[in-house]
This record gives structure tokens, sequence and C-alpha cells, in this order.
């Protein structure tokens, strides 16, 4: 084995571990400082994004994640984008597979969801919380269980959350409190609009 050889792997041990690393200082850090850390990491992500605490985004291949802008991530959801299952079921007769992960513009991610790789997430999709994402889900859909099936569209499933009693609240900061009849039929107009669009 040569220098050249050796030196090559050296690096790619050394950045590995360096997102390893960055993996973990994440789970300490408060949230607006995570979309950084994974950055560093080689995760693509674009603007106003959430990352939850205790959010796993590949820890040996975070490069293959791409997190487009709006999307939360909430906290304890795994994003995997390798499966090294088959190269240790046939003791390394098997290469591990790396499938490119995209979560779309406004996709939301449940606490303790896992996205398994090759999938993409549609704009403006909702994976619910505990669910195992194996395939694509489509744009605008909501998709629950192990694995993960498409159990509604965002604008009917979004009518009966508006006819939930109880608090709401528009901005994290804010005291929760019941929607104005003015706030629900605005709310209805919008979901309108993008369902003729």
């Amino acid at each position: 084995m040569s220098n050249k050889t050796t030196w090559k792997k050296m690096k790619i041990i050394f950045r590995r571990l360096f997102t390893l690393i960055l993996q973990d200082i994440s789970f300490f850090v408060p949230w607006p400082v995570r979309s950084y850390l994974h950055r560093a990491r080689g995760v693509r992500i674009g603007s106003n994004v959430f990352i939850g605490s205790l959010v796993i985004l590949d820890e040996a291949y975070p490069e293959y994640i791409t997190i487009e802008d709006n999307v939360q991530v909430s906290a304890g959801a795994k994003i995997v984008a390798h499966d090294s299952s088959f190269k240790n079921v046939f003791h390394g007769g098997v290469p591990t597979y790396i499938g490119g992960i995209i979560l779309r513009r406004n996709a939301y991610i449940g606490s303790g969801a896992m996205i398994l790789p090759g999938v993409t997430v549609g704009e403006s999709a909702i994976v619910g919380a505990g669910a195992v994402v194996i395939s694509d889900v489509p744009a605008r859909t909501i998709v629950v269980g192990v694995p993960a099936k498409v159990v509604g569209t965002i604008n009917k499933s979004a009518e009966r959350f508006l006819s939930k009693r109880g608090p709401f609240l528009w901005k994290y900061y804010e005291e929760p409190r019941e929607l104005t009849e003015s706030e629900i039929s605005r709310i209805k107009k919008c979901l309108q609009d993008r369902r003729d669009e």
C-alpha cells in the first residue's frame, strides 16, 4: 500500500470522525445553532429550517442529505442515508447502499420519525410522529405508520385541524388562544387558493 493510498484513507477517516463529533455537539446546542453544525458536516440546508433536539442526520454520510427551505424536523427524528444491513449479513460480501434523501420545501417531519435511504419527502408533506418512511412521499400528503402510508391530503386534514376546540398559537413565544372567526376564514381562503393552484 502506497503512502498516497494511506493518506487518502486517513483523510476519509478524519472527515467521518469530524462529522460524528459535530453530530454529537448538535444534541447540546440551542436550535438556531444546529443548522450551522449540520452544514459544516456536509448536509445541504436551506433557509428557515428548524432542527429539533436529538435529531440524527446520518452519522456517516450527511453529505447525501438535502433539506430545502422552511422544513421542520422535530425532536428525535432520524434521517439515514445509508444501509449496511446486507453488508453485515453477508460478512462484507455486499457493499453498503447510500441513497440521497431530499426533504422538499415546507415539509414537516414528526417527532421520532425515521426517513430511510433514497427517499424524497414532497413539498408541504407531513410525516407523522414515529413513522418509518421507506418510499417517496407525494407533495401535500400526510403519511403515518410503519411502514408509512398516505392517510390524507393537507387541505382536507387542515380543515379538520381548524375545527378543533382549544387554544392555538401563531408564534412560539405568544400565549395560546382561541382563533377568531376572521382568522379561521382567512386560513380557509388560503387553503382554497392553494387547492386552486
